[in-house]
């Protein structure tokens, strides 16, 4: 059983996220204390519940007694099952931090698997729903192919979105005697070398629930960000406004940079308050930094990448945080 201390460096969620992927790619038990112990309240949250359950029905995996709150997790998984999930967090709670946790591992799965997860799309503390396809999937499908289909936003408070995946896995765990002869089958792949620079192109997809159409938030959040680039004339930028159905009011934009076949980005959620054109303002002050600093990739791809490395080889660099 490998020991991992929740507590560790900022001490959030994204410990508990990686070590369940990675423990269902190794079939490793694990057991993790202090969960999320440097958080207001510590524990597991409703999105970080429902991930431990989803990936339990995955792969039969026995855990100990846990809830909301719980600040400590026994997990032993065993086989990954192809077929159809459901999970509905019940809340606003995120779907796209959900999905960190559990897909990486099913992309290894010996068939195809469904996923359907409801609950929040777009709320605070966590990547955007663009973010997550634009930015994040492109890594993902370096070892497969994962189908997303929004079927409805979900903002804060009342949640309820819907988003459903198609993931077809193009290697299974189930294939290799063991651990080392599918890492060195799998690093054959590529190397994961995301070059320093600025992108050839930059996509802006700016969305807002219909009862702000009248107010224009969509256009003025994607306005005051392209107002940023000015200075980067080089650049192609290409824009997406959509305004969607949702239960609850709410406005995000996602900036999305694009060198050769990588990624990166930022994101900024409208919140009340604060006016549309500080909002689109932030997301571009984000995306700058990583053209200011001339690295590889924004400081929450490279949080989120870390699992890709250990998998594939190769390096990208960051700004410093703050």
């Amino acid at each position: 059983m490998i020991e991992i201390d929740g507590s560790y460096g900022e001490g959030g969620g994204q410990i508990l996220r990686t070590s369940l992927s990675l423990s269902l790619i190794f079939k490793e038990e694990i057991h993790i204390k202090n969960i999320r112990k440097n958080r207001n309240p510590p524990g597991l949250k409703n999105q970080h519940l429902h991930t431990i359950l989803l990936l339990k029905k995955i792969s039969d995996a026995e855990t100990n007694e846990i809830k909301v709150g719980s600040e400590e997790l026994y997990f032993k998984p065993k086989s990954i099952k192809p077929g159809t999930y459901k999970e509905n967090i019940e809340s606003a709670g995120s779907i796209t931090l959900l999905l960190q946790g559990v897909l990486l591992p099913l992309l290894f799965s010996k068939d195809k698997i469904k996923l359907k997860i409801i609950g929040g799309t777009d709320v605070k503390n966590s990547p955007s729903l663009d973010y997550f396809r634009y930015v994040l999937l492109p890594y993902y499908n370096i070892f497969g192919k994962v189908e997303i289909n929004v079927k409805r936003r979900g903002f804060y408070p009342k949640g309820n979105g819907e988003v459903e995946l198609k993931i077809y896995p193009k290697y299974s765990l189930e294939d290799y005697r063991d651990i080392k002869s599918f890492l060195n089958d799998i690093r054959n792949i590529k190397e994961l070398n995301i070059p320093e620079g600025n992108p050839e192109e930059i996509y802006i997809y700016s969305v807002a629930t219909k009862d702000l159409k009248e107010r224009n938030v969509a256009e003025r959040m994607i306005n005051s960000a392209i107002k940023l680039f000015k200075k980067y004339p080089e650049i192609k930028i290409r824009k997406n406004i959509e305004y969607v159905d949702s239960l609850s009011t709410g406005a995000v934009i996602t900036i999305v940079g694009k060198k050769g076949e990588y990624y990166f980005g930022s994101d900024s959620l409208g919140e009340k308050g604060i006016s549309s054109e500080i909002v689109g303002k932030n997301a571009g002050e984000k995306f700058l930094k990583v053209l200011e600093n001339n690295v590889s990739v924004d400081v929450n791809l490279a949080d989120n990448l870390v699992p890709f490395l250990l998998l594939l080889n190769g390096k990208y660099s960051t700004y410093g945080f703050t």
